[in-house]
């Protein structure tokens, strides 16, 4: 057995499925492709597969990652991208593929670059971000099943720019994942709250992640599809 680390993109209907429809469609990928995946022992064996990093549902991402255990007697991994590319849906596409050997890589995200358009007067969404960046500490509260809790955003967010755009900014800036990590959109609501527009983002992108425990896949040049 060994295992592969498959970069890919997700966009146009791609971007619309969930975290665990994702995986499904990367099964299925496998499957259409004559690629076979290993099961998992026990009573209910499952596809050893897992995709590190859940990416938001509207999202775009340029280089996600799946983590794939295969046999032995699989293709050879120029061979099984072509086949993978070729099987993938719209929306979805391999990217590169990497054979790690035997051992059982768990890469951890340490941080992921996002960008996004922000609706309203570019200016202000510019001030509100210049105030973001001059504060110590930024609390918002978040609200989830598990109750109430206070988050500090400037824990996670950093490296927030604003540029004008037709129709207002493009925001970009980087969570860092560091025993947690902040959702976009609580990013979004805050400048939006501060530049007194709506808080509607549109085009999100996660352009890059930095990741700890994988192995570098092979150069290539990322598609930017948000418009600068």
């Amino acid at each position: 057995m060994t295992w592969w680390l498959i970069s890919f993109a997700r966009r146009g209907p791609a971007r619309y499925l969930s975290h665990l429809d994702t995986s499904r469609v990367v099964q299925r990928t496998f499957a259409r492709a004559g690629v076979p995946i290993t099961l998992s022992q026990g009573m209910r064996p499952k596809p050893r597969l897992s995709l590190p990093l859940p990416l938001p549902v509207g999202a775009a991402g340029c280089e996600e990652l799946a983590v794939v255990e295969v046999p032995d007697d699989a293709p050879e991994t120029a061979a099984a991208l072509a086949r993978l590319r070729a099987a993938a849906p719209p929306g979805l596409r391999p990217v590169t593929l990497v054979d790690a050997g035997a051992r059982h890589l768990r890469p951890r995200a340490l941080a992921a670059e996002y960008a996004c358009l922000l609706d309203g007067d570019a200016g202000a969404i510019a001030a509100a971000v210049e105030r973001y960046c001059s504060e110590d500490h930024v609390i918002r509260e978040r609200v989830s099943p598990k109750g109430r809790r206070d988050l500090d955003l400037k824990q996670y967010v950093e490296r927030v720019t604003a540029d004008a755009a037709s129709s207002g900014a493009l925001l970009r800036f980087t969570v860092r994942y560091d025993g947690g990590g902040a959702r976009p959109q609580e990013l979004v609501d805050l400048i939006a709250s501060w530049a007194g527009v709506e808080p509607v983002m549109r085009a999100l992108e996660r352009r890059r992640i930095i990741w700890q425990g994988s192995p570098p896949g092979p150069g290539r040049e990322v598609e930017r599809s948000v418009a600068t």
